[in-house]
């Protein structure tokens, strides 16, 4: 009787072992890469305000340099993966991780931020724990300020799962979120620095998982892909393509019919004016999404010319801005750095036609970065 109950109880604690254990024998920790040394920020590019970065006590620490924001990314860019990594925060200190961050813009808009913070207050999609204005944490997890928290996220799309402190606070289906489906699927990860308080991170290491994405370079060909219209200089450099001159179009050769997803970086010269043009047969009910950072004219950037204005300017010139084009029979949605800024059901036919790229300022120029599409 004594056996069978000694038998008894290691088939209970077995049963019991705690999940943080099965999930290191899933992911043994060889199969992770190391993100920081311990030793320097080599692996890591700082961008925006000098000396916002360092390491202390053997931890990346965010000084609190200004003028916010600034941050610091990883060499690579990642899709899917296991990022695990420990934080410590200051007496006061908001702040965190970015992921799928583009190398422009706001990495918490275009891809998306874990929200950390040195307390427990509850603020909404802005609460610490939080996917930064998209999701509410479903409870509480970090440890006060001056103590160590270990933090897992999951990202397979289109799962999204994060830990802190071995809880679950967020179990997302991004491609059923409203928000979260239509932000980039790639990108860097990234330490944020906003905030007087300085913050520690620590033990940063990564597992990838396989891509899922599959997106057609437009500028794979360089010029040679693309038909030329008009009086402009066209120049590509790598995947950017310059026009100066007067008004003019360059054309892909190839015309696109089904649904897509189209995204391209843009930036203008002060008071320049462009667009991305598609269905684009004969002009016969082109579709034209005006590029021109002028608040209270009539068509502002992301605007559906003629159609459908954007609701407000979320992009300057002389600075890349990310431009994400969802077409869908006669719908069309259209975001702006991340946000969205104007839609339409009542296109015309017909719904197929070439992508054109077009340069409208007199004597101007305008460039066009990393024009990708994306069948959906």
């Amino acid at each position: 009787m004594m056996k069978k109950n000694v038998l008894l109880i290691f088939i209970c604690v077995g049963l019991i072992v705690p999940n943080s254990l099965f999930a290191q024998n899933a992911a043994p920790k060889d199969s992770f890469i190391s993100l920081f040394n311990g030793k320097d920020l080599t692996g890591w590019i700082p961008v925006g305000t000098p000396g916002s970065f360092t390491v202390k006590e053997d931890a990346i620490y965010t000084t609190g340099a200004h003028p916010y924001p600034s941050w610091l990314r990883t060499e690579k860019e990642y899709e899917n993966f296991v990022l695990q990594f420990s934080y410590k925060t200051g007496p006061w200190y908001e702040g965190g991780i970015l992921l799928h961050a583009p190398e422009d813009g706001s990495g918490a808009r275009i891809g998306f931020k874990i929200h950390l913070r040195h307390d427990q207050h509850a603020l909404g999609v802005r609460s610490p724990g939080a996917i930064y204005d998209v999701a509410v944490p479903d409870t509480f997890a970090n440890f006060p300020a001056g103590q160590w928290n270990q933090c897992e996220v999951v990202c397979d799309w289109p799962v999204l799962r994060v830990k802190i402190n071995g809880v679950l606070i967020h179990n997302i289906d991004m491609s059923k979120n409203e928000i979260l489906k239509y932000r980039m699927r790639r990108g860097y990860i990234g330490i944020q620095n906003i905030c007087n308080s300085g913050a520690y991170y620590k033990d940063i290491r990564i597992r990838s998982l396989p891509d899922k994405e599959q997106w057609t370079d437009i500028f794979a060909s360089g010029i040679d892909g693309l038909e030329l219209t008009g009086n402009s200089e066209w120049i590509m450099q790598g995947k950017t393509l310059t026009a100066r001159g007067n008004n003019a179009m360059a054309y892909t050769k190839k015309e696109y019919s089904g649904a897509f997803e189209m995204q391209v970086w843009v930036k203008n010269m002060v008071n320049g004016n462009g667009g991305i043009v598609f269905r684009d047969n004969d002009k016969k009910n082109r579709v034209e999404i005006q590029c021109f950072n002028v608040e209270g004219s009539t068509n502002p950037t992301g605007s559906i010319y003629g159609i459908a204005p954007a609701i407000h300017v979320v992009s300057r010139d002389m600075e890349w801005y990310l431009i994400q084009i969802f077409s869908h029979g006669k719908s069309v949605t259209v975001f702006v750095n991340g946000e969205k800024v104007t839609e339409t059901d009542k296109l015309m036919a017909p719904l197929g036609g070439k992508i054109g790229f077009q340069q409208h300022t007199p004597n101007g120029y305008i460039q066009y970065r990393g024009a990708r599409i994306k069948e959906l």
